[in-house]
């Protein structure tokens, strides 16, 4: 869906952008944008990748907001904040292979993340469309303590990428959908990589003590308009 949605307004791009050339105004399927700001109610799924040793938080649900600040032109300012619930497997890497896995524990978590987005067609919406591509930087939060094997998510640094695209038909309330990139790095506890008994450890001593996960975030939302 992602890969779909990303080369789609790729190839749309030069297209829209040729076509506001030459049109009628009275006929042009281009419409200005009214407002300058927006701030959208968002919920969706959390989509997490497979770690190696299968202790990062999971999908779940998530919730929360965007904002939208347009500095000029098709450039806009953005600033978002998303709480998943979430769950991961605890284990002890002091036991046994087949008894080290100690059941799921619940983590609520916290993505941030603030940067720009640009629309494709402009300061206009087409038929009432307006693909964006946006990203920006921000940090994660885990809320929960140390577990037995000594891990937790913690508050890992964030890299977005935001493909997306928006409802923007005539009057206060739009809507939006995005398909979120969330990059953050998995860190690990010594004592994954410390053989205590007759089986191996957790993680070979040899293999890589942190972890770069692409993670998929799909939302939609409903955006109220402001700020002529």
């Amino acid at each position: 869906m992602l890969r779909t949605l990303f080369f789609a307004c790729c190839l749309a791009t030069p297209v829209l952008l040729s076509a506001q050339v030459g049109h009628d105004p009275l006929k042009s399927p281009y419409r200005d944008l009214e407002y300058r700001q927006e701030l959208s109610f968002i919920g969706g799924r959390f989509d997490a990748a497979i770690d190696p040793a299968r202790v990062a938080p999971t999908g779940g649900p998530m919730l929360g907001a965007h904002y939208e600040l347009r500095l000029g032109g098709p450039v806009y300012f953005t600033a978002r904040v998303v709480g998943v619930l979430s769950n991961r497997s605890v284990i002890d890497p002091k036991l046994e292979v087949v008894n080290r896995i100690k059941g799921d524990r619940s983590v609520p978590m916290v993505m941030a993340d603030a940067g720009f987005s640009l629309n494709l067609t402009g300061f206009k919406s087409w038929h009432g469309i307006v693909p964006v591509l946006g990203g920006g930087l921000g940090l994660g939060a885990g809320f929960e303590k140390l577990d037995v094997g000594g891990y937790r998510f913690g508050y890992p640094f964030l890299v977005t990428a935001r493909p997306g695209i928006k409802v923007a038909r005539r009057g206060l309330w739009q809507g939006r959908i995005d398909a979120t990139n969330y990059f953050y790095r998995i860190r690990y506890p010594d004592t994954y990589f410390v053989k205590t008994g007759a089986d191996a450890p957790v993680l070979e001593p040899g293999s890589a003590r942190s972890y770069w996960k692409r993670n998929l975030g799909v939302t939609a939302g409903i955006t109220r308009t402001f700020g002529r």
